[in-house]
């Protein structure tokens, strides 16, 4: 359990230091400016919220994607920041996704944000 923990912990660390503006700029380091409009980022964020629907068996009450709100490209990995309704209501929700080199994604992790 304290593994979880401290792994929900490393991780919205991670995600305030990315999402966080350097040296005045508007976008972070590795940051998309435009990922509410960029259709592979979108595209991306629809990826994750299906990938946690499966994994969970959400199929009574599945996230719906809204939209990709923020989004930060670190080399083969994306770190998104998810807008999905749960039962109607709006929430934000942190993804890291891996593209392979093959094209193929894969959702490392998938967690709600408060921020």
């Amino acid at each position: 359990m304290a593994r979880t923990e401290l792994a929900i912990l490393a991780l919205s660390s991670m995600f305030t230091l990315l999402f966080t503006a350097v040296n005045g700029q508007e976008t972070p380091v590795g940051g998309i400016s435009d990922a509410t409009t960029d259709q592979g980022v979108q595209e991306l964020g629809k990826f994750a919220v299906d990938e946690y629907n499966k994994q969970k068996g959400t199929e009574g009450n599945p996230l719906e994607f809204s939209q990709v709100v923020q989004a930060t490209k670190l080399g083969d990995k994306n770190y998104l920041k998810i807008e999905a309704s749960d039962k109607g209501e709006k929430q934000k929700f942190n993804a890291e996704i891996l593209v392979k080199p093959s094209g193929e994604n894969e959702m490392l992790s998938f967690a709600a944000t408060k921020h």
